[in-house]
């Protein structure tokens, strides 16, 4: 056992060893503490023989925070389900002095899971605790998970976001994300482009999620959607009528239909060249009707 105690006194501190030196005279608490460390899927069960010895706790919980600083992949996910257990049964802890060595661990904790990228953790962290005085954080997470979607990662964008509580800002970002997402998709899948600006209008209804809808299905020739889509933004959108006007010009042109044309020639009376061009068309298509081509 001393052994065991030696080697985990290199994870803590100084204040921590002496309280480890005390509780080794407790063999069913030393015993313990070993047997989570040494069969970390079995945590929840030794922590059972600890809960009145919330220091002994504490102590798992820092030990394997520190020690996950050294590990990787399984190892890595192990350590954090024993920290994040031990954590767990400290909540109801009434020690004063504990509870504030807890918050300075998990600020630790958190602080470097977002040096080391490690996004999704550190939302767990933050979403689990945020009572303890960690909501500040979520802003901090919040931006990461926003500099993830500028790098094109909008999975683990949303992933992280999902983490987070569902506040006002959280929502926002979320509905902005997949927006971006559905925008990159749709220049390859419309379809799938789609979807995820239908998911980002569940969230939050705003004006550039439906014209960027609208602007989607004009791509893909469907203009009965896109009109009717672009129609409910004239209010709303400044200079939207331009866009009308180009989209029915050219829907119009396919479908041989001359009043489209002329609708799409009135809202665009305030750009002279577009106007003309218009213009040009419509003469053009009745020029065809007259001479029977």
């Amino acid at each position: 056992m001393e052994k065991f105690i030696e080697s985990i006194a290199n994870f803590i501190d100084e204040d921590d060893v002496k309280i480890l030196k005390a509780l080794s005279s407790d063999p069913i608490v030393m015993h313990s503490v070993k047997r989570i460390f040494e069969n970390p899927d079995k945590v929840g069960k030794y922590l059972i023989l600890l809960r009145d010895a919330p220091a002994a706790v504490y102590i798992v919980a820092k030990v394997a925070e520190r020690l996950s600083r050294y590990l990787d992949g399984e190892d890595e996910a192990k350590c954090f389900a024993i920290f994040l257990t031990a954590l767990r049964e400290l909540r109801g802890c009434n020690e004063r002095k504990l509870l504030q060595n807890m918050f300075l661990l998990l600020k630790e904790a958190i602080e470097r899971r977002l040096v080391e990228g490690k996004y999704e953790d550190a939302a767990k962290l933050v979403m689990e605790f945020q009572d303890f005085g960690f909501r500040g954080y979520i802003r901090k997470v919040l931006f990461f998970a926003l500099e993830v979607s500028e790098d094109g990662d909008y999975r683990r964008a949303i992933r992280i976001l999902d983490l987070l509580p569902g506040i006002d800002a959280v929502v926002d970002a979320k509905s902005s994300v997949l927006l971006e997402w559905g925008r990159a998709l749709a220049m390859s899948n419309p379809e799938a482009g789609l979807k995820k600006i239908e998911e980002s209008l569940r969230l939050k209804d705003t004006v550039e999620a439906r014209l960027a809808m609208a602007e989607i299905y004009e791509s893909m020739g469907n203009y009965e959607k896109a009109y009717f889509i672009y129609s409910t933004l004239s209010a709303s959108y400044p200079g939207i009528e331009r866009k009308i006007s180009r989209m029915l010009m050219e829907w119009g042109e396919e479908t041989g239909d001359v009043d489209k044309l002329r609708e799409a020639y009135n809202l665009a009376m305030n750009d002279r060249l577009l106007a003309e061009e218009i213009e040009r068309r419509i003469k053009k298509m009745e020029s065809q009707r007259l001479s029977g081509s």
